[in-house]
């Protein structure tokens, strides 16, 4: 069953960026990527990992997105709740926001725009 922030999260990328997920790994059906229509770029990737994968202690699985942002950002949030180095990506530029109610609707809005912007 997905998260409530993920099924928002979604329905809110496709209704603000006019964008649709991309599913390109057979063996992760669930892996969603959200990239720019003109060039191409990802501003986005939903993901279910494992919680020790991003650093938790708990190993159940949880819906995260990873964002593209300023690394000075990205180094500021790394370690505050609700936040991880980015899974599987570049460590310096993005960073993966846990989507399991720790982060404010709001918040990941922001840093998803940012995201966005950055990646245009």
């Amino acid at each position: 069953m997905m998260s409530s922030q993920k099924d928002f999260l979604l329905d809110y990328i496709a209704q603000k960026y006019d964008t649709q997920p991309e599913y390109l790994w057979a063996n992760q059906p669930e892996f969603a990527v959200f990239r720019h229509r003109k060039n191409g770029k990802w501003f986005a990737i939903v993901m279910r990992v494992s919680g020790n994968l991003i650093g938790l202690a708990d190993a159940a699985m949880v819906d995260i997105v990873n964002v593209k942002l300023l690394p000075e950002w990205v180094a500021h949030l790394s370690g505050q709740t609700g936040f991880a180095p980015a899974y599987h990506m570049n460590k310096t530029h993005w960073l993966t926001l846990r989507l399991d109610d720790s982060l404010q609707q709001d918040e990941i809005v922001r840093l998803l725009h940012e995201s966005f912007l950055r990646t245009l």
